[in-house]
Formats: C-alpha cells, structure tokens, sequence
C-alpha cells in the first residue's frame, strides 16, 4: 500500500509539470498572436493568491497562465482555441515521447545480462508485495486514470498521434490567423478608398461655375493639375486632343500663354471673373446627377484679361454633392 501511494504522489509532480508546459506553450503563443499583455497580469496575480495561501508547486503557476489563456481565448476567435488545443497537444506528445523513451532506455537484464540470486529474491519478494496490494486495494486500482502515463502504459503511437495532431490544430490555427488578418487588412483598405473617395468628392467642382472658376484659377496660377484632376481619363485626352496637345495639363498651359503680358495678369484675370461667369442657361440638366455645361462664352470683363472659351463639358455626380467631368466637345 505504501509503494503504491508512493507512485501515486511521484506522478502529481509530472502531472503538474506537464499542465505547466501546456499551459506555458499557450500562452506564449496567444500573446504573440493576440499582442495584449494584460492576461499577465491576470497570471501574476492568480500566483501571487496561491503564494498567499501557500500554494508554491508548479500547478500554482500552471492555473495562474491557464487563466491568463482563457483570457486570450475569449478574445480571438476559433483559430485562438485550434492553437491553444495544438500547444496542448504537442507539450502532451512530447511528454509521451519522453516517457516512452525513458521506459525504453531503462536497462533490463537480457540474455547477456545474468541477474545475482540476492537481486531475484528482492525482485520477486516485490512483485509479491505488489500483487497482494492490488488484490487488497480494488478501489485503487479502479481510481486509476485511463490516460497514458497516468494509469496507462505509454506506448509510441500514443505519443505519434499526439504530436501529429497538434501540428495539425497548429497548421489550421495559422491558416485561420492569416485569413482573419487578411480580411482585417481588407476591411481596413476599404474603410480608407470610402474615406479617400468623401474626401476627394468634397474637393470637386459642383455646379458649372465652379469648374469654370478651378479652370480660370488654373489658367491664372499656370497650376493646370489644380483643375485636371476633375477630369475622368477619357475626357482629358479629348481635351488635351480639341487643342492639340498630349495632355490636360499642357492645353490648360497654352490657355496660360493667352494672358496679356505682365506680373498681375494672372490676379486680373481671375477678377475679371465674378460671381456670373456663365450665362444663366449655360447648364443643362439632364437627370441622374449629370449635367452639360456649356462654358464657350464665359464672362469675363474685360474679355482682353483672358481666354473665355473652354469648350462643352458633361459632368456626372459622384458620392456627396462634387462631379467629374466625363466627357468633353470642343464650341462649335
């Protein structure tokens, strides 16, 4: 009876060393994944009571980092718990292994192996002991745990079966980070093209005058990239082609070479635009946010301040109250 609570005690120590590897190994996974740190805090207090009570085995600091792993686990979602079941896994086919391999390498006495007389009676006189203690105690024998190493004999497939296993949960857990944080990255893409695109709508012309004024202001400033980027690809081209240049920015360029001589020409040309720079049925709605606006005769007082014929523009509403310009005709 002695002998087997003996051994009874002796596998508590493995027991808790084993809960402390598993526990360790998921929890140092979870915080690299996870990145919060606070879950250690939870660990040093959950040690710190144990500490308290008088609690000093390794099971104290296992319980302490698997509340520190429920804490992680609660926060991520199915591919967290497929690394913490692989971390347990692993740190239990290793624990197999190892005791399998150390069953293993333990010397027996075999063919060239002679054992002494005094060593057989000790061997035998022990087995006896044995044998009446398990006839004597059925209730200890039953209290024995069907796991490998606590009431099984570990076997190698036993340790196989849980490394392969754990590599697994591991693989698929990796494969689940990655695809969350994939989708993560995209939702974040997604949520700065819609901020770009609201802000870039607040930037462009909305009626008519406006983009008569981004173009006098262009003209006026030689900045023409200040007016062209409300200009769709195609209509640029078309514009750039009606004055026979390669590019929006070099026809808005030759309107600037247009301007009278002189170091305020741009200044007065941009006041000689007000308020009225279109005439009142210069625009033409056309349903739908698009609209035609005819700028061949802008008025500009005095016309010898500047160019006052830019041409027929179709212009389209996009998100908020700004248009683009999505097509263009040179005045007839």
């Amino acid at each position: 009876m002695e002998n087997r609570r003996g051994r009874g005690e002796s596998r508590r120590p493995h027991g808790e060393w084993a809960a402390l590897a598993v526990a360790s190994i998921a929890a140092v996974a979870l915080w690299q994944l996870v990145g919060t740190v606070w879950p250690w805090l939870l660990a040093l207090g959950v040690l710190m009571l144990a500490a308290m009570i008088g609690l000093r085995r390794p099971g104290a600091l296992a319980l302490g980092l698997a509340a520190a792993d429920v804490w992680w686990l609660a926060t991520v979602p199915l591919w967290g718990w497929a690394f913490a079941a692989g971390a347990a896994a692993l740190a239990t086919g290793l624990w197999w292994a190892w005791t399998w391999w150390r069953k293993r390498s333990t010397p027996s006495a075999g063919p060239g192996l002679e054992l002494s007389p005094a060593v057989r009676t000790e061997r035998f006189v022990a087995a006896a002991d044995q044998a009446q203690t398990d006839a004597a105690a059925p209730l200890n024998r039953s209290a024995t745990l069907p796991i490998p190493g606590l009431g099984v004999v570990v076997r190698r497939w036993h340790a196989a079966i849980a490394l392969a296993l754990g590599a697994g949960l591991i693989v698929a857990g990796s494969l689940g980070w990655r695809a969350d944080a994939e989708a993560a990255a995209a939702q974040r893409q997604a949520e700065l093209d819609a901020a770009h695109h609201e802000a870039f709508s607040r930037i462009l012309p909305r009626t008519g005058a406006d983009l008569v004024h981004y173009l006098v202001a262009a003209i006026a400033g030689r900045r023409p990239e200040n007016a062209c980027f409300a200009f769709l690809p195609q209509a640029g081209r078309d514009f750039a082609a009606a004055f026979g240049t390669e590019s929006c920015e070099a026809a808005l360029d030759r309107f600037s070479r247009q301007l009278p001589v002189g170091p305020h020409a741009g200044i007065a040309y941009e006041n000689a635009t007000g308020a009225m720079v279109l005439p009142g049925k210069a625009t033409t709605d056309l349903g739908g946010g698009r609209k035609v606006v005819d700028a061949c005769a802008v008025n500009v007082s005095p016309p010898s301040a500047g160019p006052n014929r830019f041409g027929i523009f179709t212009m389209q509403q996009v998100s908020g109250e700004g248009s683009q310009v999505v097509a263009y005709s040179r005045c007839l």
